[in-house]
């Protein structure tokens, strides 16, 4: 019986070009990933296809990896929140769109569609004040989580604060612009 190779070992495998190790590393990781992309899909096909996309991820970004900068299990579970995160918003926004090509082109504005650009910049600067107007922390969290795409874990090491509070600062932020924006 062979002895289980550590995290780091199988990772430098992937990096030579080891399929096998690729494959250890999928049935160590691929329950815990199905679980947090569901945990954030709230939909098992989207989850599914995150957990896909990700592992295909690891595989073909498998270089960017750096043992020095964290455990592999954290670098892989990094990549399917993100990759989970961008699959639940994409297909939310589907849903809220017009189904037919045709509707959706129609919604699209040209490249010099002047009108379009207009409402753009507007509602770019109406998000921008209802951002200013939330509590400098609230501001901090919500630019650190949603236009720096960092997860709650990352904005707490970063800010030095517990995940529950990052949490908490974020759903009040979110809740105050979307109060703002129903008015």
């Amino acid at each position: 019986m062979r002895a289980q190779l550590t995290d780091t070992t199988l990772m430098k495998q992937i990096q030579a070009g080891r399929r096998i190790a690729y494959g250890e590393l999928y049935e160590r990781f691929a329950s815990r990933a199905f679980r947090t992309a569901l945990s954030i899909c709230h939909d098992r096909d989207c989850a599914q296809d995150a957990v896909q996309d990700a592992f295909l991820s690891i595989w073909t970004s498998s270089a960017t990896y750096q043992s020095s900068r964290g455990p592999v299990a954290g670098w892989a579970m990094s990549i399917v929140r993100h990759r989970a995160i961008y699959l639940a918003h994409r297909r939310a926004a589907i849903d809220e769109h017009p189904a037919s090509l045709a509707d959706l082109l129609d919604t699209q504005s040209a490249q010099d569609d002047l009108p379009g650009d207009l409402a753009i910049r507007t509602k770019h600067h109406e998000l921008t004040e209802l951002l200013r107007r939330l509590p400098a922390a609230q501001q901090e969290v919500i630019r650190l989580g949603f236009f720096d795409g960092l997860t709650h874990q990352q904005i707490a090491r970063q800010l030095a604060l517990p995940p529950g509070t990052v949490k908490g600062r974020i759903r009040l932020g979110l809740n105050k612009l979307r109060s703002d924006l129903d008015r």
